[in-house]
């Protein structure tokens, strides 16, 4: 454990030097940003009732989407240089001359990056709910659950990046996250233009999309966290009900195992790496 805990430190000094802070620092402009320009949408009827009380509900969903956005991207950037860039410079030959396991020093780099990581997507959903509050004037802490699940987007993408990154190089680990990312987040419009136009094809292809990279999983959850703000008028929409069914106990409880699993391959396949 002390190893593991000590690779971890080394992780996240090593990202402190590399500056990802910089990245961190627009992302949370951005956040407010976000907020800022949706204030100004508002600000154009504000004695429409209507407006002003779905504009802010629409931008906290919203405003998770980006956070979760922001949060995954900063994890499989960190991630996909965590092994493979430090095996292409040699830096990481001396760690496995010391009395490390392989093991150790995969848990440990995803220990490192996680922890950075999920730092960051937990002060950036702080941000934009504090945002929202002084902005608009709204508070919505009965959506708390909401950021937790947030918070398992950064883990599912790093740890799947850190995988590909046990066995590629930096640059096909980079293209392989991208694919993965893409693959998930090409099931829900499938879904959808199934639903719509009755392609029996594109629902059976999306319902077997989804347990490649379970992202949709994770959005559903969200969203259903979000119910307590969501306009009614959206809500009684049967396109609503028919795109935005909740995930079961079982759905989610395989995304954590999904996520266990990627990990102890990621182990495996680094544990037979010639380096």
């Amino acid at each position: 454990m002390r190893a593991i805990l000590l690779i971890a430190g080394l992780t996240l000094k090593e990202t402190m030097r590399r500056r990802i802070w910089v990245a961190s620092l627009f992302a949370s402009l951005a956040v407010v940003g976000f907020v800022f320009v949706a204030k100004l949408g508002a600000s154009v009827r504000p004695n429409d009732p209507i407006v002003q009380s779905v504009v802010p509900r629409i931008t906290l969903i919203l405003g998770l989407d980006v956070v979760k956005f922001f949060g995954s991207v900063m994890a499989m950037t960190l991630a996909s240089g965590a092994i493979a860039l430090e095996i292409e410079r040699g830096m990481l030959y001396a760690v496995l001359y010391k009395p490390a396991r392989r093991y150790q020093v995969v848990m440990g780099k995803w220990l490192g990056t996680l922890v950075y990581a999920l730092g960051n997507t937990l002060f950036w959903a702080v941000l934009l709910y504090l945002s929202v509050r002084l902005m608009m004037g709204k508070s919505y802490l009965e959506t708390w659950r909401a950021p937790l699940v947030v918070l398992l987007y950064p883990v599912l993408f790093g740890t799947v990046t850190l995988f590909f990154s046990t066995f590629a190089s930096m640059g096909l680990t980079i293209a392989l996250s991208i694919i993965a990312a893409g693959v998930a987040w090409s099931e829900k419009p499938m879904r959808e233009f199934g639903i719509v136009f009755d392609i029996e094809t594109l629902l059976n292809v999306s319902n077997n999309v989804r347990w490649i990279v379970p992202m949709n999983h994770l959005r559903r959850w969200v969203l259903d966290q979000m119910m307590v703000v969501v306009p009614e008028r959206m809500l009684m929409s049967e396109r609503f009900q028919a795109f935005e069914q909740p995930p079961s106990g079982w759905e989610i409880g395989y995304v954590f195992a999904y996520i266990v699993v990627v990990l102890l391959l990621g182990i495996f396949v680094f544990q037979k790496r010639d380096v």
